[in-house]
């Protein structure tokens, strides 16, 4: 009777009705019995599980919410977000997927028509060749751009350089196996070395380094977290000096989005003086594209609600004013007020006010080639509000992202149909115009010696 008492009491149930079934035979029994244990012990183990999980579930919040701030914390203060498209990732979900699709991008970007009276593609002005976070000391980086190939490296003074990439006494590439000795750089091929003039000043097996032997330097300048490079088709010291901003002494560099554009380098900055596009193309809530699908539900998921004015200044920048809201029904959220400096043609400077503090981003355009260029936004924030820059990396990418898939499939139009809101482009290309000169390359002979196989 003790032993009875243990069963399950559907178990002991089952035996007792089986017992007055004298027609129930043995094998019956026992398959009922090896049913209703099987399904006792199911309902058993669900409770227990659900009971645990009840019992624990506090635990495994508080664990989930500790590896999740763990995780924040280490991309806003240890780690920052590096987010990067290569350029046949944006902008080309017209095209089927398979096997083929990079092929098929790639003759839909050479049957495209680029446009006519394209102005030269690389202008004069200062442009970031490198990431300054990259280029430790003694390390040398190959970078081609501007139409030119070039060997930057970090001196062990810790001074970052750019020279011609090609040593003048055999051609071999300094950038590919070449070392940084000092402040000088050491030719892969004949050791030959170079000094910061661009200057040979020895070589292995003389005592005196060959007079007249030396390779084209280029101005350097080190800030908003690149290496820039002064470029100049007249051959001119650098018309301006840029340098670091205030707020870089205070803010801490959260990340990067990258981006790389098939489009001329005017139509980049001139998105910032094409004021009615905003409202276009950017008032899609960045939470959700269901207002877009379904209109009904635009007011509810929200939406971007942009004002702004562009002006040009007397010199080589210009400036713009940028108030942006986020409405739901009929309310206003997270206002951001934006002040935008553009300073020559490949750099722009992007000071935000928000509810949560100030940010700042930089942001760089270098010309790869004739239509290619690769746009990098890096971004800055106090300590104290360091997650938030660290979201606004994405947030700020999703948002160009939007310019970059209209960018990579259209034509260069030298003359608009200019309407009433479009007088900020006629007047920023007349500010642009500055940047090119007598002896700036022309689009066609660009396109003749391209960098590209």
């Amino acid at each position: 009777m003790a032993d009875r008492q243990h069963f399950p009491s559907a178990i002991t149930e089952a035996v007792s009705s089986n017992t007055a079934c004298p027609d129930t035979g043995p094998k019956a029994e026992t398959t009922n019995i090896f049913l209703l244990l099987q399904k006792n012990i199911t309902i058993e183990s669900s409770k227990h599980v659900f009971s645990s999980i009840v019992e624990y579930i506090l635990i495994l919040t508080l664990m989930f919410a500790f590896s999740a701030i763990l995780y924040v914390i280490y991309k806003s203060y240890i780690s920052p977000v590096f987010y990067k498209k290569e350029l046949t990732e944006v902008g080309f979900d017209h095209i089927p997927q398979g096997p083929d699709k990079g092929r098929r991008i790639s003759r839909a970007q050479a049957s495209r028509r680029m446009g006519s009276k394209l102005p030269p593609p690389y202008p004069n002005g200062w442009f970031a060749v490198a990431e300054t976070r990259e280029l430790k000391v003694g390390s040398v980086l190959s970078i081609d751009a501007l139409g030119q190939n070039l060997c930057v490296y970090r001196g062990e003074d810790g001074l970052a350089r750019c020279v011609d990439a090609y040593c003048p006494h055999l051609g071999a590439n300094l950038a590919v196996g070449g070392t940084v000795r000092g402040s000088c750089i050491e030719c892969p091929f004949h050791k030959w070395r170079f000094n910061a003039a661009g200057t040979c000043v020895s070589l292995p097996g003389s005592d005196i380094a060959p007079k007249g032997v030396s390779i084209r330097t280029w101005c350097v300048v080190e800030t908003d977290g690149a290496i820039w490079i002064w470029h100049d088709a007249e051959g001119r010291e650098p018309l301006w000096e840029i340098t670091d901003p205030p707020e870089l002494k205070d803010f801490g560099y959260r990340g990067r989005n990258e981006f790389e554009v098939s489009a001329h380098i005017q139509e980049i900055p001139e998105n910032g003086a094409d004021v009615p596009h905003l409202n276009a193309v950017h008032s899609s809530s960045l939470l959700s594209d269901l207002g877009e699908r379904y209109p009904v539900l635009h007011e509810i998921i929200g939406r971007h609600v942009w004002n702004a004015d562009w002006t040009k200044s007397d010199d080589h920048t210009s400036l713009m004013h940028i108030t942006q809201e986020y409405k739901v029904l009929k309310y206003d959220l997270a206002r951001i007020d934006v002040k935008v400096t553009q300073i020559g043609p490949g750099h722009v400077r992007l000071f935000l006010k928000t509810s949560v503090g100030p940010f700042y981003i930089a942001q760089s355009v270098t010309p790869l080639g004739p239509l290619l260029q690769k746009v990098i936004h890096r971004v800055y924030s106090p300590a104290y509000n360091a997650p938030v820059g660290a979201f606004l990396v994405r947030c700020e990418a999703y948002m160009f992202e939007r310019d970059v898939t209209i960018w990579n499939s259209k034509r260069f139009v030298s003359a608009p149909a200019y309407v009433k809101t479009d007088k900020t482009i006629r007047t920023f290309r007349n500010w642009f115009g500055q940047f090119y000169s007598e002896h700036s390359l022309s689009f066609r002979d660009a396109l003749q010696n391209p960098l590209d196989w």
